[in-house]
């Protein structure tokens, strides 16, 4: 083999070390940057739920979410709809919820299922029970709150969403529309400026032990 050659095969070794090197360095990178287990660290909160969560009769600045946002120091998101029910939220759960990789999730739900649509208190409650596993099984830590509110306020609704926080370890705040309806609202049923500032002062204590802070 001639020194041109063999300069010429070293140079290109050498070079082929360098690119190695390079590749450790950027997937070691990647990886430190998304955790140990390769994944995008969670953060933050999301707010599932019907018109009480998104806030009908309020600015979008005076919601239990955004006020919990504030409080906490961590990216929020309300994913709350205008009359949606349990259904509907299962069918945007990806969208709206999982793409946000949230750390934990608030499922405010059902009061729709029973008082517009009138669906049976067993299959709003199992499809809550849906929610609740998918959104465990996915990573996120799940609160569950109680609306009680005409035909939702029932024992039933009682004694299923305590069923479903044991069975998904799910927490679940069963108080946290008392006595909200009908002084701190804005219409009998949404919560006004001050029932969201009632509603926020409630979750945070539960929020801020599950975020860790």
């Amino acid at each position: 083999m001639t020194g041109t050659r063999r300069w010429a095969r070293r140079w290109a070794v050498a070079a082929g070390l360098v690119l190695l090197a390079g590749a450790v360095v950027v997937i070691t990178w990647t990886q430190a940057s998304r955790g140990s287990w390769g994944a995008p660290t969670r953060q933050g909160v999301v707010f599932l739920g019907d018109s009480i969560t998104s806030g009908d009769g309020v600015t979008p600045e005076a919601t239990f979410a955004h006020r919990l946002g504030v409080a906490l120091g961590v990216p929020v998101w309300n994913a709350g709809v205008s009359g949606d029910t349990t259904t509907g939220a299962l069918q945007r759960l990806g969208t709206d919820v999982l793409a946000h990789r949230p750390r934990v999730v608030v499922v405010e739900l059902g009061v729709n299922d029973e008082v517009d649509r009138h669906r049976p208190a067993g299959e709003t409650l199992a499809t809550l029970e849906r929610i609740a596993r998918r959104l465990r099984k996915r990573g996120a830590a799940v609160v569950l709150v109680y609306t009680p509110f005409g035909d939702f306020d029932r024992d039933v609704y009682r004694e299923g969403l305590r069923d479903i926080a044991r069975r998904e370890r799910a927490r679940l705040v069963e108080s946290f529309y008392d006595g909200i309806v009908p002084h701190l609202t804005v219409d009998g049923l949404h919560p006004s400026v001050e029932g969201h500032a009632e509603l926020a002062r409630r979750l945070e204590p539960v929020l801020r032990e599950l975020l860790g802070g």
